[in-house]
């Protein structure tokens, strides 16, 4: 394990006009037993593109969330800019987004990070990743998603804006499966006890320890039995569709667990690379037998974090700046 010490860029601005195209991956929290400290980040990304012009605000919006997020300063991408730029006339802002909306997948994570990264570019700052971090953790109310969100691959965070970074086996891949339905952030915590057995809790950190020390030995064998969890997710396994038939494939095609993605809906098993395109067909049968909606995709773990670059020429709009 290794303290991420990430080195931020020196932002060198081009001629005008000056767009910054930002990319945010996909999150993951908690990661079974690592409930609020453990989470890894994923190659499903948002991008986001700001470029300056004279004029009032402007902000875009396609993909997941199109017609319903705001498109305005109240866009969580803009709230999180708004903390480095004195205004944000002069800008527009064009958000594409593939990661899901409620599915606990680190949407809203993703959007404070693109908007603190693009702050920290364009304003008067020059914020550490350290201070990324506590930002985004504030505007999240934890920083797990922001923690794997700036840095990449599997992260344990806290206290404060402490961010150690996991060894992530090659081998390892996952099965993202993404119910139709949203469940809040709200209502996943509110599911939650007030108070948990002493027996839980010690069992649960036991399992969280030997997690990261199989990741860091590449140790994947014995991932049944430490991705088992005892204090969030058996209160959440009521509100995620099919977790109980996905749950019955662990020993089965490869599959070496079944994780709930930070509130949920969206589950992630975990499996070896090779066994990944088995599982992933295993489970949307079991889904589809069951009557159950469902997007079912192999990801890898992103192994590095948002990240930006300036983009130079007379067209800037973003479908010429995806790729």
């Amino acid at each position: 394990m290794s303290r991420c010490h990430r080195r931020w860029p020196r932002w060198k601005r081009p001629s005008s006009p000056e767009s910054l195209r930002i990319v945010a991956p996909a999150t993951s929290a908690n990661l079974g037993p690592g409930f609020d400290a453990l989470a890894l980040a994923l190659d499903l990304t948002n991008e986001v593109i700001v470029t300056r012009r004279p004029g009032p605000l402007e902000v875009h919006v396609t993909g997941e969330g199109a017609g319903e997020v705001p498109e305005s300063a109240d866009n969580l991408v803009c709230l999180a800019m708004s903390q480095g730029l004195d205004s944000l006339d002069g800008y527009i802002v064009e958000c594409n987004n593939r990661i899901p909306l409620g599915r606990g997948l680190g949407s809203s994570a993703a959007a404070a990070c693109a908007g603190l990264v693009a702050a920290n570019a364009l304003g008067a700052h020059r914020w550490a990743p350290d201070e990324l971090l506590r930002r985004a953790g504030e505007i999240e109310g934890h920083a797990d998603n922001a923690g794997a969100c700036i840095f990449g691959g599997i992260v344990a965070v806290g206290p404060g804006t402490r961010a150690v970074q996991i060894s992530v086996p090659d081998e390892l891949l996952f099965v993202a499966v993404v119910p139709r339905e949203r469940v809040s952030t709200a209502t996943a915590r509110g599911a939650l006890p007030a108070e948990v057995p002493h027996a839980d809790a010690v069992d649960t950190l036991a399992r969280a320890i030997g997690l990261v020390i199989a990741l860091e030995r590449g140790e994947l064998d014995d991932l049944p039995v430490l991705l088992q969890d005892r204090l969030h997710e058996p209160y959440r396994a009521p509100l995620v569709p099919g977790i109980e038939h996905l749950r019955d494939l662990c020993g089965d095609c490869g599959c070496l667990g079944v994780t709930i993605s930070g509130s949920g809906p969206t589950m992630l098993l975990w499996c070896r690379r090779a066994d990944a395109a088995a599982v992933a067909a295993r489970a949307s049968a079991v889904l589809n037998d069951a009557g159950i909606g469902a997007d079912v995709s192999v990801l890898r773990v992103a192994p590095g974090g948002v990240r930006a670059r300036w983009v130079e020429g007379p067209d800037t709009r973003l479908a010429k700046a995806v790729g």
